[in-house]
């Protein structure tokens, strides 16, 4: 690694870069001056230059390629991030909602079935002898019952819906890291020579 003048390291891709630079420099004046001295040796230079050039640019190539990659992995790392917040907001989200409808259908059948025991407290038209608070009493019972039950299939329906993802979620993290097992069997590095 070459040090500045300010005693602090360069990264790689300036170093090589510097290196590329310097070497096309040196070839260009190697061609451009000793054109009538020793063509062997002259020769011989420049083919040694040329090949230290092809590794450098090279190593160049590796570089970039590396840092793409990084950067790549670093992106599909952070959106893996997200999409897995956004489930976990989601499930939870989903859960809320299905407390709340049990809830909601525990609340209307407590209140159906403290009617039924309770009748003379819910309503004062049973001690008026009129056959009207009968049916007003019948029906907000019958109406208490069947908004539990309503709220209970919803609440049903909720909890299937969450339970369905989960699983769904369980099978792609096991696919996933089935295709991650055989990614890395069959990962292969290219050398050229």
């Amino acid at each position: 690694m070459e040090w500045g003048t300010t005693l602090t390291p360069k990264n790689n891709m300036a170093v090589l870069r510097e290196q590329r630079t310097n070497l096309l420099q040196k070839l260009q004046q190697r061609t451009d001056n000793d054109k009538t001295d020793n063509v062997r040796q002259q020769a011989g230079d420049i083919k040694r230059q040329i090949q230290e050039l092809a590794v450098v640019d090279q190593q160049i190539g590796q570089a970039m390629y590396d840092e793409i990659s990084r950067k790549l992995e670093e992106e599909r790392l952070a959106q893996e991030a997200a999409l897995a917040k956004k489930e976990r907001d989601r499930e939870r989200a989903l859960a809320k909602h299905e407390r709340f409808l049990e809830n909601r259908s525990m609340s209307k059948l407590l209140s159906a079935a403290g009617k039924v025991s309770h009748p003379g407290e819910a309503y004062s038209g049973a001690f008026n002898g009129g056959s009207q608070g009968d049916k007003n009493y019948a029906s907000d019972v019958d109406r208490d019952l069947q908004e539990s039950v309503h709220y209970g299939i919803a609440a049903a329906e909720v909890a299937a819906r969450r339970k369905n993802a989960e699983a769904k979620a369980q099978i792609e993290k096991g696919a996933e890291k089935h295709q991650e097992a055989n990614r890395k069997k069959t990962k292969r590095v290219n050398i050229m020579v």
